[in-house]
């Protein structure tokens, strides 16, 4: 049997140049909060408090000054009945980790007002069933039902600086289930933040709804047009109208100008 030996290609300076001169960089990245609008009692308690829904849907993901992406394992159990001697292991279960984002706090506060009235309003149960306030005595938490807490998802967009290349995390049916402020203190100023950590019930890589998905596509078809070659898209021009290229010339009506006299 013939063995081919491997052929290693060295490369130069220049080739690892303009690799690493493509990697992915930290700072360009979006986060948005989706459907807390649809949770109908989440949002008037927010509105009641000073948090308007103009707010979340627009200014809230800017304030993001970091978000560590979690991680995900496959939980596996092992098999040491299948072959003598040999032990294999299968999966059985997805575990995803918390997910923390960390925000600037506006002067209004109200990113900081947004994560403690969420909490709040989560295990704010017993003022619903009995009519207790917050500073009665007698108050205790009672949870809510998962369904009036837990928001959509919590989008995740990192992109390039060219705004070509991008991936997106979906976390879905997230709450926030802690809430860590920078400290105060009457040193050196500086902005105050909120870390803020989430849990979820799975994330999904990739696009989910129909606008990025029909993006994503657009982009795949540059690329495969372009050899390989990634090009940038620009609005087109004109007439919002498309017609359908079938290969033959279609007679145009004359304009004013043309028509004959």
């Amino acid at each position: 049997m013939a063995f081919n030996r491997e052929s290693l290609k060295p490369k130069s300076t220049t080739d690892f140049v303009s690799n690493f001169s493509r990697v992915a960089q930290t700072s360009h990245y979006k986060v948005e909060f989706r459907g807390i609008s649809r949770l109908t009692s989440l949002s008037s308690y927010l509105i009641r408090r000073g948090v308007d829904s103009n707010f979340i849907n627009r200014e809230l993901g800017e304030y993001c000054r970091r978000a560590a992406v979690p991680g995900t394992q496959i939980n596996t159990t092992e098999a040491t009945s299948t072959y003598p001697g040999v032990t294999q292991k299968f999966a059985y279960r997805r575990q995803f980790s918390e997910m923390d984002l960390t925000f600037y706090v506006d002067y209004e506060y109200k990113v900081q007002k947004f994560f403690e009235l969420w909490q709040e309003f989560i295990l704010s149960g017993s003022n619903e069933t009995d009519g207790l306030t917050f500073d009665q005595d007698n108050y205790y938490y009672r949870a809510r039902y998962p369904d009036t807490y837990k928001c959509e998802r919590i989008r995740l967009l990192k992109f390039d600086k060219d705004h070509d290349n991008r991936i997106e995390y979906n976390f879905m049916n997230a709450f926030p289930t802690n809430i860590n402020t920078s400290q105060i203190s009457y040193d050196a100023s500086r902005v105050l933040e909120v870390t803020v950590r989430f849990a979820y019930d799975r994330y999904i890589f990739g696009a989910i709804d129909s606008y990025s998905k029909a993006l994503k596509e657009a982009f795949n078809e540059a690329k495969n047009e372009a050899g390989g070659d990634w090009i940038r898209f620009q609005k087109p021009s004109g007439p919002s109208t498309l017609a359908v290229e079938t290969g033959t010339n279609t007679p145009q009506a004359p304009t004013s100008e043309e028509a004959p006299k």
